[in-house]
């Protein structure tokens, strides 16, 4: 099984790839709260793996740490449910096509002088260009 991306995690709890991203998100939550079923075993009772992981992240979305604990419980299930291995490799190949769409960037800046520009694919977070203004050291206690 390819390995789960904790930026793709990330983006899909973030609400990235709109409908879709959202509603990757919720399989993905439907997915894990299944029984848990460990090689030839009926469902177990004990709490379902993955299930705090995945809470924790919809606790903070963009906390790439939890979203690496999911991504790796999310393995360990899965190499030990065979069945829930073919249901996340199926689910990860949709959630793929939602959150980076075919991939491409397509940016063009053409003229004279544009002021800032920032050509990015994805982002989470903000962007500042600059930094504030430092007072003028000369104007202060001037009475003119």
């Amino acid at each position: 099984m390819d390995p789960i991306s904790a930026a793709l995690l990330v983006s899909l709890v973030s609400g990235v790839g709109g409908a879709a991203g959202t509603q990757a998100w919720a399989a993905l939550g439907s997915l894990v709260r299944q029984p848990f079923r460990g090689a030839d075993q009926p469902p177990s009772v004990e709490p379902v793996p993955a299930v705090r992981e995945l809470e924790d992240l919809e606790e903070s979305p963009q906390d790439m740490g939890r979203a690496q604990a999911l991504a790796e419980v999310l393995q360990r299930r899965a190499a030990l449910d065979s069945g829930f291995a073919r249901s996340l490799t199926s689910w990860l190949d949709e959630a793929r096509a939602v959150s980076v769409g075919s991939g491409d960037v397509h940016n063009t800046v053409s003229g004279g002088s544009q002021g800032n520009v920032l050509q990015v694919r994805d982002l989470n977070g903000s962007v500042t260009f600059g930094a504030p203004a430092a007072p003028d050291a000369g104007s202060r206690g001037r009475t003119d």
